[in-house]
């Protein structure tokens, strides 16, 4: 495989223009919750390298590059990709390097990443940001897999050529979804304090405690993002921790959540065994085919609330979202025909829909203005018109958000007042309850 050299850059003016689409499709697509802990980033000319868990496929990348402001951020993407010279210039002008894996089977991989952390560190010299993910790839689970050591072979070559590279922050990131696939689900970004790293640097060896440094990454992660153990039990304990309402927590609260799901990790085999057996009933009484966790909640009082403005608001949502309608059944349509990994769905749908949209909206524009005929008043029908979907589908994608809490609260309730599954569900969370206590 040919080897491409990217360029030394800090910023890209291709990127700066592609992150108003981004921004848009992002913040369109998922309902974000907020950004907890801005004030951990350092000045936007100090380096950075961004740290965090991987979920979501490509979706990931997408909301670091929205929430962080102010920077652009540099990534590893596979070597394969970079092929062809003209996707090579548009990754190289969005800031992608490529990073070769051992399925590429070429000799020399070693010899080219090195090449390529060099790219990295020159980069970070003149205060760019880094994003890795340093699980190395991405898994659809909420769990935090074994770190690999990239970061530190990075860190390490920065310190052993400039000592100034020390002013380099390492921040850790938690992406925290809801339903990571769907259209308006919640979503919350966590940002920790920096990770030191520059008392792990060996002077003579010119080398990082890898592992001491993977273990202090993989711990400030786990402090920002719900982590799923054991791992092998995931699908029995989901339920409950999707109950919890975790994206929906803050300070105290998500601490609190986040202690008690730590408490898994102890459960004997014996305890595990009960939970499979309450789950397994659940799943007999198709409660989960029916209603969310996350609507049903722990306890009868958590049904939510609906929106006394809901439905006065429906007509100007109706109205809002309508001219952008075809559209977004047709690219739900692809992504449900063309995207096998869930992993995926949101990063097609919100890839296509953040280039489609605007193109789609300015064809509508171009129509309004030629029907008005007249020139002066063919130009506000234009920019009125185009106007009119950039608000009008903002409400629409709003209302709608809160539209799906109206029915899960519906579908939940049904839950509830249907003695078998309410039953079923109850004898579950107790199940969880009484071993937690």
């Amino acid at each position: 495989m040919e080897y491409h050299n990217p360029p030394i850059q800090k910023t890209h003016w291709a990127y700066a223009l592609a992150l108003f689409f981004v921004r848009s499709g992002v913040t369109r697509f998922h309902r974000i919750r907020g950004s907890v802990g801005a004030g951990h980033f350092p000045h936007a000319d100090t380096p950075m390298i961004l740290v965090s868990n991987h979920q979501n496929g490509m979706m990931d990348p997408l909301v670091n590059v929205t929430i962080v402001n102010g920077r652009q951020i540099h990534w590893l993407t596979r070597a394969d990709v970079f092929r062809h010279p003209v996707i090579r210039a548009c990754l190289f002008a969005f800031n992608q390097m490529p990073i070769f894996r051992v399925r590429d089977r070429v000799d020399d991989a070693k010899v080219r990443n090195e090449r390529i952390f060099k790219i990295c560190v020159e980069r970070l010299k003149i205060g760019a940001t880094i994003g890795l993910f340093p699980e190395g790839n991405h898994h659809g689970q909420k769990t935090l897999r074994t770190m690999r050591r990239g970061v530190s072979d990075m860190l390490s070559m920065g310190l052993a050529n400039d000592p100034e590279f020390s002013r380099l922050q390492l921040i850790p990131v938690g992406l925290d979804y809801e339903q990571y696939d769907r259209f308006q689900r919640r979503l919350r970004y966590r940002i920790g304090p920096p990770i030191p790293y520059t008392d792990l640097f060996d002077s003579v060896t010119k080398q990082i405690t890898a592992s001491a440094l993977l273990e202090r990454i993989e711990k400030s992660i786990d402090d920002l993002m719900v982590n799923v153990q054991p791992e092998e039990h995931y699908e029995i304990l989901y339920p409950f921790i999707r109950a919890m309402r975790m994206t929906e927590l803050e300070s105290d609260a998500w601490l609190l959540g986040q202690k008690t799901i730590r408490q898994f990790k102890a459960f004997s085999s014996e305890a595990i065994k009960t939970i499979a057996e309450a789950h397994a009933n659940l799943v007999d009484k198709e409660v989960l085919e029916h209603a969310r966790p996350e609507d049903i909640g722990l306890k009868t009082e958590d049904r939510r609330l609906g929106k006394w403005w809901l439905w006065p608001l429906a007509p100007l949502a109706l109205v809002g979202g309508l001219p952008s309608l075809p559209l977004a059944w047709w690219i739900g349509f692809e992504a449900n025909k063309r995207v096998k990994d869930i992993c995926f769905v949101s990063t097609f749908k919100v890839s296509a829909g953040m280039f489609l949209f605007p193109l789609f909206w300015m064809l509508q524009s171009v129509a309004a203005g030629f029907l008005i005929g007249n020139d002066l008043w063919s130009g506000a029908a234009f920019f009125g018109w185009y106007a009119f979907n950039i608000i009008g589908s903002r409400i629409s994608g709003f209302w709608y958000g809160h539209f799906l809490d109206w029915k899960g609260a519906q579908q939940a309730r049904k839950i509830w007042n249907q003695p078998e599954p309410a039953k079923a569900w109850k004898q579950y969370i107790d199940t969880v309850l009484n071993l937690l206590r």
